[in-house]
This record gives structure tokens, sequence and C-alpha cells, in this order.
């Protein structure tokens, strides 16, 4: 359960950055909320170039979450929990080294809850499984 309610959040959260035109207005409205809260940071003038990036990255996270949702399978709660750190880890360094947009908490603190979330039940799984 976990697994798949990670994945539709995904799916919702990320489904916007896969469609080009779409991704483009979501990233105005981050910028506008930004702007509008006076968020410490940056917030870069987005190119072509990061639309590309955006919109591999959404399409890949689309298909790794129809797969969780079909399959919930543990083991893809704990591979998804490790993605979720190694994520998290690149928007800290963005926000923290990078002098990144605040908005980036946004992001950070949900993707940080689930890796860990996900990274404990597996573990308590696999416990529970070789006790028995």
């Amino acid at each position: 359960m976990l697994v798949r309610a990670s994945a539709l959040y995904d799916l919702v959260l990320t489904s916007a950055f896969a469609i080009p035109i779409v991704a483009g207005f979501k990233i105005d409205l981050l910028r506008s909320i930004h702007v509008a809260l006076s968020l410490s940071g940056d917030f870069p003038t987005f190119t072509a170039m990061h639309l590309l990036f955006l919109n591999l990255l959404g399409s890949v996270v689309i298909v790794w979450s129809v797969l969780r949702i079909r399959r919930p399978e543990p083991l893809y709660g704990f591979y998804d929990g490790l993605c979720r750190l190694m994520f998290s880890s690149a928007m800290g360094f963005a926000l923290f080294a990078g002098n990144g947009s605040a908005i980036i908490w946004a992001f950070l603190i949900p993707e940080m809850c689930w890796g860990v979330v996900q990274l404990l039940g597996y573990v308590r799984l696999r416990s529970t499984m070789a006790q028995a």
C-alpha cells in the first residue's frame, strides 16, 4: 500500500513535468510563488535545455509510477526510497550550495519523508519475514 501511495503521489505531482507546454506553465507558477512570497535564493531563467531534461525526468517518473501502481512490490519501494534519498541530496545541494530558491523545500521535505518511510517499511518487512 505504501509503494502504491508514493507512486500515486509521484504521478500527480510530476505528470505535468512530462508535457512541454504544461511544464512551462508549472515552472511559471513556481516562479510566481517564489516572487510573490519573496523567497530566498535564485530562481533562474528557464531555457529550452532545462525543459528538455525536465520532460525526460517527468517521463521516466510517470513510467516508474505506473509500474509501482500496477505492481506495488516491496522491492520497488526499497529502490524508490533509495532514489528519493538521491533526489533529496541533489535538492539539498541546489538549496544550500547552489543558492536555489527556498521553494525547493516544498519538494525536498516530502521527498525525504517518502524515501525514509519506504526504506523503513522495507527493512521492517524483511525483519518480519526473517523472524517468521
